[in-house]
């Protein structure tokens, strides 16, 4: 009675499984004879491997498949374009193309279809990464033998009275030991450098940049950075630039209460103009949250002008209107870009950007 009983659970949980899994791909009338597939052990050297995934229109209405997206560009998509009658079939072919992978993945691709229907379909699998040269690894040469893996290191947001750290690797392909020196040149005064002093010949290290925001005041907005790389007093002749976005520390915030900013509009494309015109769009800021909406910093984009000031506060509720004016220069021709960013008191999005854009003849 036991083996009878528990082999009952067992099953049960496997129907419990499969319809967990058929619950996530309910809101479509499109129903594929699987959601995953798992593609094995790949070898990088290989190539791009493909699934077809076929799917039944189970409605009483045509099925159109309006769109697909993909979380990486490792992922491309073929699919059924042709309206799917009631009780047809259509297909979606999935393509993984590995290079560059090594070790597991899992992509996800969301099939859209008429009527707001969407499907979620997952390719998995494991890649053999092929054996990759300094070269590949190091793309950059930096100077006198030495070669690094990115010349610039972005942090994303930091909050004030945090520290933020990224490493960048870099690799002596020379024959001779190298003296490495790396220094902020001008920028915003809160990027710190850690970097070994001497590579010896096939040495790789890393050079860690932090920007430290834990001393000297609130800091916020955008923070970029110049940076020189030397190696025996050669200069790199690339530049490697830093750059972060500084905003509040929302880690005691309770995000239900807080301040919620919409903008609109956030992009306007004036179109064709005459050099000289100058461009005006009134942007309206809306506090649709429960707490006062702050302006942290305002940055404005080259010929871009607007009076809004940091500090300025929005109440709960309310709107405020601002002109930004894009002024095209006299010499201007071809396309022409400009806007303002900024930072606000809202958890969830931060950092805001307003985009201008026309074309000069």
């Amino acid at each position: 009675m036991y083996g009878i009983g528990k082999r009952l659970g067992l099953l049960a949980a496997a129907v419990l499984v499969c319809l967990a899994g058929r619950a996530q791909n309910t809101t479509s009338a499109l129903v594929f004879d699987a959601y995953e597939w798992d593609f094995g052990t790949l070898r990088e050297v290989d190539g791009k491997v493909s699934h077809r995934f076929t799917f039944t229109n189970t409605g009483t209405e045509p099925a159109v498949v309006t769109r697909i997206r993909v979380d990486c560009g490792c992922t491309a998509v073929d699919y059924s374009r042709e309206p799917v009658l009631p009780g047809g079939q259509g297909t979606v072919d999935v393509v993984f193309d590995p290079e560059r992978y090594s070790g597991r993945f899992s992509k996800s691709v969301t099939v859209y279809s008429s009527g707001g229907n969407r499907n979620l379909l997952t390719v998995k699998g494991s890649v053999i990464g092929r054996p990759r040269t300094v070269e590949e690894d190091y793309p950059f040469e930096v100077a006198g033998g030495v070669r690094a893996e990115a010349m610039h290191a972005a942090f994303g947001y930091v909050e004030n009275g945090a520290a933020k750290s990224v490493a960048v690797g870099m690799a002596n392909t020379s024959d001779r030991t190298v003296a490495l020196a790396v220094t902020p040149v001008y920028g915003s005064g809160k990027l710190r450098i850690a970097a070994p002093e001497r590579l010896a010949p096939g040495e790789k290290g890393l050079v860690t940049f932090t920007y430290d925001l834990t001393e000297g005041g609130e800091a916020y907005g955008l923070l970029t950075d110049r940076v020189l790389v030397s190696v025996d007093g050669e200069q790199a002749g690339l530049p490697f630039t830093a750059n972060a976005i500084a905003v509040d520390d929302f880690s005691g915030t309770d995000a239900a209460r807080a301040a919620r900013c919409e903008v609109s509009p956030m992009n306007r494309d004036f179109g064709d103009v005459q050099p000289g015109s100058v461009l005006e769009v009134e942007v309206v800021l809306s506090n649709v949250g429960q707490s006062d909406l702050i302006i942290r910093s305002v940055s404005l984009r080259r010929d871009t002008s607007c009076p809004l000031e940091p500090g300025t506060v929005i109440a709960p509720g309310a709107a405020l209107s601002v002109p930004v004016t894009l002024t095209v220069s006299e010499e201007a021709y071809g396309r022409v870009a400009g806007g303002m960013s900024f930072v606000v008191n809202d958890p969830m999005r931060p950092f805001r950007e307003v985009r201008l854009g026309a074309e000069a003849y």
